[in-house]
């Protein structure tokens, strides 16, 4: 499979446990203290549970984009998760979003495609 493929799948996997995991915790509640029953409703939410898999399967993903490319390379990808999950707190949790994120994004974007493609002109 291409590294950006891989790199790609890492990200919606990962977004979408970042998702799952919010989902769960409103149901769970506000999480004040670490002891067994609250750790016990975490994880015995089956929305914080899916987050749980779909972060394994991210991995996977990862693991396979890192024995292909160097870390250096690699490793920038990581900043797609933040315009994705932005973009699902938008669309799916109805969370506000300011100008300044919007900025934010294009401004990982703009660097992603420099790693991916280069500066014309510059070799």
């Amino acid at each position: 499979m291409d590294v950006l493929v891989d790199l790609l799948l890492s990200t919606l996997t990962a977004a979408s446990g970042q998702l799952a995991f919010k989902l769960g915790l409103r149901s769970v509640g506000t999480v004040e203290a670490f002891d067994l029953s609250t750790l016990f409703r975490m994880f015995t939410n089956w929305q914080v549970d899916l987050g749980i898999a779909l972060y394994a399967l991210s991995t996977i993903f990862w693991l396979s984009a890192l024995s292909k490319k160097d870390l250096s390379y690699v490793y920038p990808f990581t900043a797609a998760n933040y315009i994705l999950i932005v973009l699902l707190s938008y669309f799916v949790l109805g969370e506000h979003i300011g100008i300044e994120r919007v900025v934010g994004i294009l401004l990982v974007i703009t660097g992603l495609y420099v790693i991916i493609r280069g500066i014309p002109g510059i070799s």
